[in-house]
């Protein structure tokens, strides 16, 4: 049966439900310029009507929001995952590239490399024309030791690089925990809010933000699955996975954890000591850094620091051209050039024609003594030679031959001192090493050297292309979740004023109600 006062039970319900819509709308407008905020929407019904007196028909008794939902697509945000980690794969290789190609455009300009190649050999032509001449043979073993230097400067660089990629590694698996963690926390105020069948619409857009950073940083797999049971009907378990392996399971997370490698571990031979790997700290599970299916900022990272371009060796790694490639690279140009200048000889041990090398001619005392114009730190300077010499060599310890800078004297132009000046073949043999075609398999010094640039060259603007596409699409992707989700100003300005019209609407019936109730109370008795 109707209470005596129905009619004010229905109006005024109108004007709740009026005022319910307009705070969802005042909430809407207020947060139309966050990011990540997914415009809400009220839900309404017809209260439950009554049956009327006379046994026929049914008395409506107003309205009501019984729920606030958002607008959110989730296979949306599933796209916008998928994406963001190929957009920060390449984010993190073009920052790191860009640091290798700022060292390897110091090797091509005025103070680098290919500057110091061409004064050597420039310097050794001089000494061809005059070899008594102490300035000119000073000028030459000072250019190599200049050229020594400038490597081993290089490959100091490269390796300083290869340390900071390391501890950024370390940095992205602290924030990749750090948003874990914040994830799991988000996860059971959501679960508390959420048991009376409500939606906690503002804590769910705190934690797809989330894990829209998360995904820049590994690749991500998220499901959320509903446990619910007769007696707990509410109970959503939100899972995040990092490239296949569990990371967030609702109440709990296992977090990663950086693990210094030992030297017998070395991915590649001039890697720089405890370079990290990844493991899960709860079970210490190895998180595979070189799996084929990694993205995000991490991969990139990692295939900068560890990538040798081939990804041989005992131990697994990266085949992408990253810092050990480099290193590499310089290796086999001092290897070569080495070898070339100190025993006329191709890096397969075959004779470079008209070139004798160094350590077999004779210096201005008419000694021939072996010695070597190029070796390295505790390698010998003369004389009979260890097999691998030339193998052990590398870009950060090669150095010029101490004895020569101490006594250009002893500077091998001569294969026979007999015949003066016309003999200083091994000196004029030089300009055949610059100019030999054979030298690298890029062909001659300078075509090594330019090649190196410009494969470099290519991968750093392949970096900046991809990462340009990749955000070009995400924006793509993320205009459409802003279609769904996104506060339209315009549309919330009609709501509001439909709202208030209702809210007038219902007031103003209040009221009609209640002159109504005073005329029939307290004026038709009078």
């Amino acid at each position: 049966m109707r209470s005596s006062f129905f009619e004010f039970h229905v109006a005024i319900s109108g004007a709740f439900t009026a005022r319910s819509n307009l705070e969802i709308i005042s909430h809407n407008t207020a947060n139309a310029a966050i990011r990540g905020y997914s415009r809400q929407a009220p839900v309404q019904k017809a209260g439950e009507p009554l049956a009327l007196n006379t046994g026929k028909g049914m008395a409506g008794t107003g309205s009501e929001v019984y729920d606030v939902i958002q607008a959110r697509d989730v296979f949306l945000d599933a796209k916008y995952w998928s994406q963001g980690c190929v957009l920060g794969e390449y984010s993190g290789k073009k920052s790191q590239l860009a640091m290798i190609e700022n060292i390897f455009n110091e090797m091509s300009g005025n103070a680098g490399i290919a500057s110091g190649v061409a004064d050597f050999f420039a310097k050794a032509s001089d000494v061809s024309t005059a070899a008594n001449d102490a300035a000119y043979r000073a000028g030459l073993i000072q250019s190599a030791d200049y050229l020594a230097q400038i490597v081993n400067l290089d490959a100091g660089a490269l390796l300083k690089q290869q340390t900071d990629a390391n501890m950024e590694t370390a940095i992205t698996v602290e924030r990749i925990n750090s948003l874990g963690e914040q994830i799991l926390s988000l996860n059971k105020r959501i679960v508390t809010h959420e048991l009376d069948g409500s939606h906690a619409n503002d804590l769910r857009d705190e934690r797809a933000r989330l894990v829209d950073d998360l995904s820049q940083l590994v690749n991500v797999e998220v499901k959320e699955v509903d446990r619910g049971t007769a007696l707990i009907p509410n109970d959503k378990r939100y899972i995040i996975m990092l490239n296949g392996y569990d990371f967030v399971n609702h109440y709990s997370i296992n977090p990663l954890a950086v693990v210094p490698r030992r030297p017998a571990d070395r991915r590649n031979p001039m890697d720089r000591d405890g370079l990290y790997d990844i493991v899960f700290s709860t079970n210490n599970v190895v998180f595979d850094i070189y799996h084929p299916g990694l993205k995000g900022q991490l991969k990139g990272i990692i295939d900068a620091r560890d990538g040798n371009g081939a990804a041989s060796g005992a131990l697994p790694t990266t085949a992408y051209k990253g810092i050990p490639y480099y290193l590499e690279k310089l290796n086999t140009f001092v290897r070569n050039l080495s070898l070339a200048v100190d025993q006329g000889k191709y890096s397969d041990g075959t004779s470079i024609p008209g070139v004798e090398g160094h350590a077999n001619g004779y210096d201005l005392n008419g000694d021939r003594l072996g010695a070597l114009i190029f070796t390295y730190d505790g390698g010998p300077g003369e004389g009979a030679l260890p097999a691998d010499f030339y193998n052990r060599m590398n870009c950060l310890d090669v150095r010029v031959n101490q004895t020569l800078l101490d006594d250009p004297r002893r500077i091998n132009c001569a294969s026979d001192p007999s015949q003066g000046e016309s003999a200083y073949t091994v000196t004029k043999g030089f300009a055949m090493i610059n100019n030999s075609p054979s030298l690298f398999r890029e062909g001659k010094l300078t075509d090594f050297v330019t090649a190196l640039n410009s494969g470099l060259g290519v991968d750093v603007k392949q970096a900046r292309d991809f990462e340009a596409s990749c955000g070009d699409i995400l924006t793509a992707i993320d205009n459409q979740r802003i279609d769904v989700s996104g506060v339209d100003i315009n549309e919330e300005m009609i709501n509001m004023v439909k709202n208030q019209q209702m809210y007038q609407a219902s007031a103003q019936l209040v009221s009609v109600i209640n002159s109504i109730y005073d005329t029939m109370i307290n004026r038709l008795g009078a």
